[in-house]
């Protein structure tokens, strides 16, 4: 059977639900009942339930907060929230990435049943494919868990070293606890649940800096050997961020405009302007592209053929002394350049004079 928690602040509310679940046909059953969030944590800790059925609004310890608690220790319990109307549009922001469903009340009958077979139909595929602590007995699981919540502490505090002891202390655990015909499964299962783990600790302490790291898809012969890659993995994640965090504080994109208007004529690259600020191409690009709306290169190409369209057509200069005076050696690939951005080449510009 799995095991249901319903935590709301209001008795007869509790009630209700409890009358409207078909419990047994779903092969479920309420086990517990908390007033607040704070002894709802309690009786999850206690109780360890699959499914929480939970309200937002509850003194102490609200439901967002707990949202997030139970989403950072407990990642396997699935979560259904009720509320009311007037909170519906900023809950459906607060909970997109973790609630099964969200009920408005009063709840209705038959969208709660349906919910809870979701639920129950989400449980199997879960059993069938899905996370490690499916193959794991109540200690192991418990184990895992405690693991599990100091990785993801030491990749927030953007701690490599601990975070990759963490990640070899739980390898030797696994290595003496699940048994060999379970090992390949434990370990593909438990691979991918870390993989989930650090790209939640990377959004939430860089940004876009996790999604640049490539993940690693592959099968490790043991829990030692994976300890082993996802600890390099990590260790790419968090270095990322450390990057991105220092790109941000010293780059001043009004002193990439200013290096760029005053260095256009001459031979530039993104890399190059990259390295004369100290931040990677790709940062450069991403911010200079986000607050400017051109690329780099965009930028330079559109000042280059601006000051060459005045040394033809205003000041009569030859052209191919305008085109190297805006940075281009090759006469022919100037012309190309020009023709593009202008739909006409030099020759027909200065014919229309």
């Amino acid at each position: 059977m799995l095991k249901v928690l319903i935590i709301d602040d209001e008795p007869w509310s509790r009630q209700v639900v409890k009358s409207l679940g078909a419990w047994e046909e779903h092969g479920m059953q309420v086990i517990g009942e908390a007033e607040d969030g704070i002894e709802g944590l309690e009786l999850v800790e206690e109780l360890h339930p699959e499914i929480v059925i939970t309200d937002m609004r509850m003194p102490g310890l609200d439901g967002v907060e707990l949202l997030e608690r139970l989403k950072r220790q407990y990642p396997e319990v699935q979560i259904i929230v009720m509320s009311g109307y007037d909170d519906f549009v900023y809950l459906k922001q607060a909970i997109r990435s973790k609630a099964v469903e969200y009920l408005l009340k009063p709840v209705d009958r038959a969208e709660l049943n349906n919910v809870l077979s979701e639920c129950a139909k989400e449980r199997e595929r879960q059993r069938l494919t899905g996370s490690p602590l499916m193959l794991m007995d109540q200690p192991l699981m418990e184990h895992y868990l405690a693991y599990r919540q100091r990785i993801y502490e030491q990749l927030l505090a953007l701690n490599k070293q601990a975070a990759r002891e963490e990640l070899e202390k739980l390898a030797r655990e696994l290595e003496r606890s699940v048994p060999q015909h379970q090992l390949e499964a434990m370990i593909e299962r438990t691979a991918r649940d870390l993989l989930l783990l650090a790209g939640e600790a990377g959004k939430t302490s860089g940004g876009l800096a996790a999604a640049d790291a490539d993940t690693p898809d592959k099968l490790w012969p043991s829990f030692q050997a994976m300890a082993a890659g996802l600890g390099d993995h990590f260790s790419e994640i968090i270095n990322l961020i450390l990057e991105q965090r220092r790109n941000r504080i010293r780059l001043d994109l009004a002193e990439v405009e200013d290096y760029i208007g005053g260095h256009f004529q001459e031979p530039l690259s993104l890399e190059g302007i990259a390295a004369h600020f100290l931040v990677t191409k790709e940062h450069l690009s991403r911010a200079f592209k986000a607050a400017t709306g051109e690329t780099v290169l965009d930028r330079v190409t559109r000042l280059r053929m601006e000051k060459a369209r005045e040394l033809i057509a205003v000041r009569d200069m030859p052209i191919k002394d305008a085109a190297g005076l805006c940075g281009y050696e090759d006469l022919a690939y100037f012309y190309r350049v020009f023709k593009k951005h202008f739909g006409i080449t030099p020759g027909e510009l200065r014919n229309e004079k």
